[in-house]
């Protein structure tokens, strides 16, 4: 079994950004607290681990410097029982967006009309716990994809793609950068039973799309969304729609522009806290 480290990075408010991608870039993802300024990773506890963290520590102190903040790394380990055990007291069943109830596989399904939507605990990033994933799940309910090709563009735990294909949507290709995060997301996937329609692919989504998409779902930190943009936005289909959140409003006006310089029509900005959601249009 896969032994983990869990790494936390406190920063001034005006470096979560940056520092996220940072973080993103070594361990593939982020977990971004919703108290603010701070930010959770994972890496596995292997023979590359000194040399990741040694880079991590050095780019994360020369982006404080550039910024004038202050950031504190630590390293803990987690012990794999006691992580799940904590998960198990914590995440309990909840509705989300007025269309789903999102459980933990071991409770009991929902009885009424929403969308019963399990999410196994892991190492990969999505619960719907977190705002921005909130967000995106509101746009989706409000404009159910039924029918449609969607792409999910930095999947985690794939909670967004097996929405979609709850909502309908006729195929969904997912993909995530982090490749510790497939083994939890195929197995939500699973749990779900869509993976007729949902296809989980480890890469950088800049260079694996293929074929065009009437959605595009991206919920990950202002600067990966503004580097994708050049590869993702002409595969969206005329009429299409964007979602874009992990955002915090700092970087929306950023995110805005990139948004406008790619052919894409902003009709909505949603906010909840700190963070920020988009939703614009192929035009």
């Amino acid at each position: 079994m896969t032994r983990w480290v869990e790494l936390s990075v406190r920063c001034s408010p005006d470096l979560e950004e940056p520092l996220a991608a940072i973080v993103t870039g070594e361990c593939g993802g982020v977990e971004l607290s919703a108290e603010g300024n701070l930010l959770r990773g994972w890496l596995p506890l292997d023979d590359r681990l000194e040399s990741r963290l040694d880079r991590l520590q050095a780019s994360l102190r020369a982006a404080a410097e550039a910024g004038g903040g202050d950031v504190e790394l630590s390293v803990s380990p987690v012990a794999s029982d006691d992580w799940l055990e904590t998960w198990r007291a914590n995440f309990r069943p909840f509705e989300c967006a007025g269309r789903f109830r999102i459980r933990p596989p071991w409770e009991d399904p929902p009885e009424g009309p929403l969308l019963d939507l399990v999410i196994d605990p892991g190492m990969a990033f999505g619960t719907g716990q977190h705002p921005t994933t909130e967000l995106m799940l509101r746009f989706l309910a409000e404009n159910p994809p039924a029918g449609l090709r969607v792409l999910d563009a930095g999947a985690g735990s794939a909670i967004l793609s097996i929405a979609a294909a709850l909502l309908g949507a006729r195929e969904v290709l997912a993909i995530e950068l982090d490749p510790v995060a497939e083994e939890n997301a195929r197995r939500n996937i699973a749990l779900n039973g869509v993976q007729e329609r949902v296809r989980y692919v480890v890469g950088d989504a800049g260079e694996l799309v293929d074929g065009a998409f009437d959605v595009v779902l991206m919920n990950i930190v202002a600067g990966v969304i503004i580097r994708l943009l050049p590869s993702i936005a002409p595969r969206l289909a005329a009429g299409g729609w964007l979602g874009c959140s992990g955002i915090i409003e700092e970087r929306l006006e950023d995110v805005l522009e990139a948004l406008q310089r790619h052919g894409l029509e902003v009709r909505r900005v949603e906010s909840s806290g700190e963070w920020r959601a988009v939703l614009a249009v192929k035009t």
